[in-house]
């Protein structure tokens, strides 16, 4: 097991993203982190620690990310995070998602790193949760096949490897940063604006600030393999919706359940991946957060995005 004491030097891509905004936030004491954005964009608060500006497909660029932050880990976090997108523009996606991915893995060989790669429950087809880490990977969009390209570059690297699959993450983004599904309902609430919330797709939702604690156990106490990530209450998205309405006293008649073929998104998406996480709370002593507490966490954060 690595003490924190040793100073260890950790790299995160993607370092104003969702996750890895939480991971810098919840760093262990005595650790240091450096991290990457992309470029040409602002960073309106200040983050916790050292970032620098790359593409995460540059290999140049990247050589100098390596160079300057000399990590004893590396957190790949950074990646195209949606699924549309992704169907729309595949070749810019797959030079990101995949190429990225190779060229942080090629790194880490060179200058001895591990890498912990970021992956998705996309990788399964939503027909037979719950989903443990044996289970086959089966993605029905271009997003999830990505994601199956990518874990099988970091299998293939020859360096030591974990790969995290998160399920749907929630929290306040880094300012900019793309949404998730609570801050839109919160922010369409608020406003007293209508909404609809599919009622046939299932999810178990996730914590950003948990996810970043189940990943520095996992740094910490250098733990390989594959780890599937989720909260612990097992709902459909409308649920999830009326949940958040009510703890952050906001009129829950205003959300309106559909059916998933309500939306005509550009990729399928599948009814169901919500993980099976015996082996977190097994090997890593974690208790998954329930919903209810994860938004009583943003709710009492949440003069602070207002």
């Amino acid at each position: 097991m690595i003490k924190v004491s040793d100073g260890l030097r950790v790299l995160i891509t993607g370092g104003t993203g969702l996750l890895g905004f939480a991971i810098q936030k919840n760093t262990p004491k005595n650790i240091q982190c450096y991290s990457i954005y992309f470029p040409e964009r602002d960073l309106p608060i200040p983050l916790p620690f050292p970032i620098a500006a790359a593409d995460i497909a540059d290999e140049d660029q990247m050589t100098r990310v390596f160079q300057w932050a000399n990590p004893d880990v590396v957190i790949h976090t950074a990646a195209v995070g949606s699924v549309d997108y992704a169907e729309k523009y595949p070749e810019e996606t797959k030079r990101i998602n995949v190429g990225g991915t190779k060229i942080v893995a090629d790194l880490c060989q060179k200058m001895g790193c591990r890498l912990v790669y970021i992956s998705s429950n996309a990788v399964f087809d939503g027909r037979t949760p719950l989903y443990n880490e044996e289970a086959d990977v089966s993605p029905i969009n271009y997003y999830g096949k990505l994601k199956v390209e990518a874990e099988s570059v970091v299998r293939a690297s020859g360096i030591s490897w974990t790969i995290v699959r998160p399920i749907l993450m929630y929290g306040w983004p880094y300012p900019g940063e793309r949404e998730n599904p609570v801050v839109w309902w919160v922010k369409s609430l608020m406003k007293k604006q209508r909404i609809k919330v599919v009622d046939n797709v299932y999810t178990k939702p996730l914590p950003a600030w948990f996810c970043a604690e189940v990943i520095w156990k996992i740094v910490l106490n250098e733990c390989f393999g594959i780890y599937h990530v989720a909260g612990r209450d097992h709902l459909s998205l409308y649920e999830f919706a009326l949940i958040t309405a009510e703890v952050f006293n906001l009129n829950p008649d205003l959300i309106e359940p559909v059916p998933d073929s309500f939306f005509s998104g550009l990729a399928p998406r599948p009814r169901d991946t919500s993980f099976d996480t015996k082996k977190i709370e097994t090997e890593l002593k974690v208790k998954p957060t329930p919903v209810r507490s994860g938004l009583d966490l943003m709710k009492k954060e949440v003069e602070l995005y207002a």
